[in-house]
């Protein structure tokens, strides 16, 4: 079908303003493709993760004891609304890994008498299951035979109380118990540290002494049971045998990691692209504007020959749509990209038997009809002036600008000014309107790259705080069981150690207010240096008798100050429930910590001064051979090293931040270069004749270059500071979104930061301002002082 005269007008107008149109296009791309990314992300970690928990029947309930004959489990069953109960032996031991110098910690778990009605299946990546009648051979989580860089068919050896064990790994699996394993005094994942280990119960058994009992139990829940009451019923019947806590699968460590990751996706996806939409939808009203202006007579010729005003504003409608439309498509194709991209990062970290991308069409759909919207929205004004121009008066040249002297000619500084500035300065008076636009759109632009840049500064100084300026040791060992202090002097023996001291972890329940937190309270010495609270000056926050020192974000979450009290109930030993004051808050940015001097603990609980951590200053020549000591010590089932957690934050966590900030910089720097861009243009075509004119009068290239991209400039050095104080307000508002999360993100911007964000951002100006410049050169002064405007 043969196009219109008024389609043919619209297919000429979007070739002759083509880069405009793309530079706009490239707006609504970024905000489309970052919702495509991060749906079509989350949408594949919710299948693969709902596809895993199905398949390997993955619990609801989990808890751990330290030994409960298997009479228990059959009282477990019983539980209004459990389906099935899975208990199995586990024990824990150290192993040395060749070419590491610090032992992993080994996990050696049963596995289940019918693996038919079993919960948390494995599932086999490679090998085989061991057979049944062979008491050597042991399955291993596949990610740390990865990182510890062993073979299937080598063999293994673990000391678990003081005995030493050797298995042949015969299989490689994964769990979904297991997808992500922290170290010991630490979150962050160690996978070359983590051993985990399955093998026949027989085996276990008569390896952990575990014989007709368990020390670890999952629950199936039916549909529609009361998870809190089967939690308070499982706590009931375990607590006898020293059980912990039960928790459900949302505060399942790996399950909670996940977790994190799929939510975080969304908040991306419904807070980015509405920014890009709406710089895109007033980048079209300045250009559509311009263009309406531009063509006032062909509007009014249109009209003279019998088209109506809905005729004329369609042109300009359907330019905007056109324009969403291209956005759209692209923003697609590129979310497609950027998926693959992420999910292929992800499945490094999320560990599942299967993740397959997947596009997510309604996010597309839904993306594109706000993109197309958000354009037509734009474009209204432009149409709606198309609309109700008479030919007539659209026929006629417009009146000429009333000149006079603007609020800025009349300070004392104007005569300083040469002739070019001023005419930059008068063109700002003369189009406040536009002038107002660019600078937010620029300024929103570099708000971006400070907010993302401030996530780098925030990270690194939650890892200063939490492992510099907090604790001073540099390695920590665990014990198997509560042990007399006694034991800190023994480890203070072993070679290498400069200092030691003595820790008590007790699981624990703080309530206050009608609120309630599950956690951990950690006794400390009172003069300890190695490990010890500080306040927001990097001052020690003193014990105080009885008394609780609890982190901020904890203390804001259950809304106390010093001074108050809150009620304490110890989930171990005789599980002691008292009521003890709060004396003082500490600067803790990596969890709800709970601290109180280490002996009125050990009042509390009745159990004397007992330790279960020792921390460590070990000199560095010496490390090896401290290992080497630790492996034989049939008390101690975990070690840690602060390096190496920080350099497990380093490579792991940083990498995917470095990955998905690039990303938000490549946005940011989008908007700086598209509105710069269209800003310019419309300059040029606003002020073509008048810069001929100067040329014409002596003036050279870059004299008229400086008149036209020095407004732009201006602009952008004005929106500087509004654009940083934008990046510091979305910096604040990030920090009070985590107010009263597990971590806290300190108000930290380095000066790096900064500087790489206003790099990015003049950047991105320079580039759309190099591109209009050369136009300077290339322009036609006959065709342009033939011009009628």
């Amino acid at each position: 079908m043969k196009p219109s005269s008024l389609d043919r007008k619209l297919l000429r107008d979007l070739w002759r303003m083509r880069l405009q149109v793309l530079a706009i296009a490239l707006l609504i791309t970024c905000g489309v493709s970052v919702a495509v990314m991060s749906f079509s992300a989350q949408e594949a970690l919710v299948v693969a993760q709902g596809r895993y928990y199905e398949t390997t029947r993955f619990a609801d309930v989990f808890a751990r004891v330290k030994r409960a004959p298997l009479a228990a489990a059959r009282e477990l069953a019983t539980i209004d609304g459990v389906v099935a109960v899975d208990a199995r032996a586990v024990n824990y031991g150290l192993m040395q890994i060749p070419g590491l110098t610090r032992p992993a910690t080994a996990q050696l778990i049963s596995l289940p008498d019918d693996p038919r009605q079993a919960l948390n299946k494995l599932v086999l990546i490679q090998g085989r299951y061991p057979e049944p009648g062979r008491t050597d051979e042991a399955l291993a989580l596949k990610t740390f035979l990865d990182a510890a860089h062993i073979q299937m068919g080598e063999r293994v050896t673990m000391v678990i109380d003081g005995r030493q064990v050797a298995f042949k790994v015969v299989g490689a699996a994964l769990s979904p118990e297991f997808v992500y394993v922290p170290g010991p005094a630490s979150m962050m994942p160690d996978e070359a540290h983590q051993g985990v280990f399955w093998a026949p119960r027989t085996t276990v058994e008569k390896v952990t002494g575990l014989g007709g009992a368990f020390a670890m139990v999952s629950l199936k829940l039916a549909a529609g049971a009361r998870e809190a009451a089967v939690l308070a019923a499982v706590d009931r019947i375990l607590s006898p045998y020293g059980g912990v806590p039960a928790v459900g699968r949302a505060d399942q460590v790996s399950n909670r990691f996940q977790q994190d990751r799929i939510d975080r996706f969304g908040i991306v996806a419904w807070v980015i692209p509405p920014v890009f939409l709406l710089v895109a939808a007033a980048l079209v009203q300045m250009v559509l504007g311009r263009l309406v202006q531009s063509e006032r007579e062909q509007i009014g010729l249109l009209k003279a020959f019998g088209y109506g005003d809905i005729d004329a504003a369609a042109v300009y409608l359907k330019m905007a749509a056109l324009i969403g439309v291209v956005g759209a498509i692209g923003g697609g194709l590129l979310g497609a990209w950027m998926g693959r991209v992420i999910t292929e990062l992800l499945a490094q970290y999320m560990r599942f038997p299967r993740l397959d991308l997947q596009f997510s069409w309604q996010a597309f759909l839904v993306a594109s009809v706000f993109s197309v919207a958000a354009a037509l929205g734009g474009s209204l004004f432009a149409a709606r002036r198309a609309a109700r121009l008479e030919p007539a008066v659209a026929m006629r040249p417009p009146a000429p600008a009333a000149y006079r002297k603007g609020f800025l000619e009349r300070i004392p500084l104007w005569e300083r000014l040469d002739q070019s500035s001023r005419m930059i300065v008068r063109n700002l008076e003369r189009f406040p309107t536009r002038a107002v636009s660019t600078l937010l759109g620029l300024a929103v632009s570099l708000a971006l790259l400070v907010g993302s840049q401030f996530m780098f500064g925030s990270l690194n100084e939650v890892i200063d705080q939490a492992y510099f300026r907090a604790r001073h040791w540099t390695d920590a060992v665990a014990f198997a069981e509560n042990r007399g202090v006694v034991a800190v002097a023994e480890v203070r023996r072993l070679p290498g150690v400069v200092a030691a001291e003595g820790e008590r972890y007790a699981a624990a329940r703080i309530r206050a207010h009608g609120r309630e937190e599950q956690g951990y309270v950690a006794g400390l010495e009172p003069d300890a240096v190695l490990s010890l609270p500080i306040d927001a000056d990097d001052h020690r926050v003193p014990f105080k008798g009885r008394g609780l020192i609890l982190s901020e974000s904890l203390a804001g979450r259950m809304g106390v100050k010093p001074g108050d009290l809150v009620e304490l109930e110890v989930s171990e030993g005789r599980r002691p429930r008292v009521v003890l004051p709060v004396t003082g808050t500490t600067r803790d940015y990596a969890g709800f910590s709970t601290y109180m001097d280490r002996r009125a603990l050990g009042q509390i609980m009745g159990e004397g001064d007992l330790v279960n951590l020792v921390t460590l200053q070990v000199a560095s020549d010496r490390r090896a051979e401290f290992y080497r000591s630790v492996v034989g010590a049939p008390a101690i089932v975990g070690a840690a090293s602060r390096a190496d957690t920080v350099e497990a934050y380093r490579t792991n966590f940083m990498r995917i931040l470095n990955d998905e900030m690039t990303f938000f910089a490549g946005f940011a720097a989008a908007i700086a270069f598209g509105v710069a861009y269209n800003v310019a243009r419309i300059a040029l075509a606003d002020r073509s004749r008048d810069l001929a004119t100067l040329r014409v009068l002596g003036l050279d290239q870059s004299e008229c270059a400086y008149i036209l991209l020095g407004e732009l400039f201006l602009l952008a050095l004005v929106a500087m500071p509004l654009g940083v104080i934008g990046g510091v307000a979305l910096a604040r508002t990030l920090v009070a979104a985590f107010a009263e999360q597990e971590m806290q993100l300190p108000m930290i911007i380095t000066a790096h930061g900064y500087g790489v964000a206003v790099c990015v951002y003049f950047a991105a100006v320079l580039a759309a301002a190099v591109l209009v410049g050369q136009r300077i050169w290339r322009l036609d002064l006959v065709a342009a002082l033939k011009t009628r405007e």
